[in-house]
């Protein structure tokens, strides 16, 4: 995808006020004189885009050079005192909304300096995304802020674990349902493999934030009454519960009386954030509320698990901070 490129030329907001007011020095020579200005330039700018010319005189006549700090990701012309950015300088408004810079001005005998900031105006980078981009971010807020109709009243802000999962199984444990188990992670954390986080099984509940309890409905109940007055009576094969403070999540207990690899998926799933999809009737995803074998992860709910994961995604997002979160990081990608 092509790149969507800015040129702007911003001149703005010339002003009597000056750092240098020509003062003559002992030589007879005067020293050079900068006005100040305002500087403005679009957020995501292409390397080489002008954001405006600095303004300086000198009562002498004398011929100016101007030079700038090379290391704040802009570049001026020595000889006409234009500014531009340098190749490499990103100007994301997410991340900073003013950059500063100092000019200097030589007249062959004194230099004087100004300081400037040039302002980042910020741009809708979600209307500048694709169709698919833009369905892809809605997918994202529909699973993250549990939209499905099965969950009733939608959660207000997104939630995550901002720790790794280490996870304890508990109950009758086959071989058959230890091996989907170990498949099934195996598969997350190499969704996870460019994260911070893992999900990991330990050996004792005391190592452990997470359980898990494979057995019958009715042996849930001495375990976890709370859980059992749910599902008691229902058409649950699975269920979970997990502990929600603003958006992080902790300590979390998981239940499935079936060792089908996809049940135990669908239920982590629950565990890490996600309510239920609305993909199910050719798509076939992994957490449709109501799943078959043939369930599995989609490719799009496996990127949703990374970016939701990604160690810099802030936990507890509403619904048009996560859109504007994502549209940025999507567009900076291209």
């Amino acid at each position: 995808m092509k790149k969507l490129s800015f040129f702007i030329s911003l001149f703005l907001l010339a002003s009597c006020s000056k750092d240098s007011s020509g003062n003559t020095e002992e030589n007879g020579n005067s020293s050079p004189t900068i006005t100040l200005k305002s500087y403005r330039i679009y957020e995501h700018a292409p390397a080489g885009t002008s954001i405006g010319t600095v303004s300086a005189s000198d009562a002498d006549g004398d011929t100016l050079t101007f030079t700038m700090e090379s290391q704040n990701g802009l570049e001026i012309n020595e000889t006409t005192g234009e500014i531009t950015l340098s190749n490499g300088t990103v100007l994301d408004f997410e991340e900073f909304q003013s950059l500063p810079f100092t000019i200097s001005v030589f007249d062959g005998n004194s230099i004087v300096e100004q300081s400037f900031d040039l302002t980042i105006n910020n741009i809708d980078e979600y209307a500048l995304l694709t169709t698919k981009e833009q369905e892809f971010i809605t997918y994202f807020q529909y699973l993250t802020l549990w939209k499905a109709p099965t969950h009733g009243t939608p959660l207000e802000v997104s939630s995550r674990w901002n720790e790794p999962i280490n996870l304890y199984l508990d109950g009758t444990l086959s071989n058959e349902f230890r091996n989907n188990v170990d498949a099934a992670l195996a598969e997350y954390n190499e969704i996870f493999e460019n994260s911070d986080f893992s999900v990991s099984l330990v050996d004792t509940m005391d190592e452990s934030n997470a359980h898990l309890f494979f057995g019958q409905t009715s042996e849930v109940e001495a375990l976890w009454p709370d859980m059992f007055a749910i599902i008691d009576g229902g058409t649950y094969s699975g269920f979970a519960m997990t502990s929600n403070n603003v958006g992080v999540l902790s300590n979390a207990r998981l239940w499935i009386s079936n060792p089908a690899g996809v049940l135990f998926k669908h239920e982590l799933g629950h565990v890490l954030g996600f309510g239920h999809s609305d993909k199910c009737d050719t798509e076939k995803s992994f957490l449709c509320s109501s799943i078959a074998l043939e369930n599995d992860f989609l490719e799009d709910e496996k990127s949703i698990i990374q970016f939701a994961y990604d160690k810099d995604f802030p936990a507890g997002m509403a619904e048009d901070e996560i859109q504007n979160y994502l549209a940025n990081l999507i567009y900076l990608s291209k």
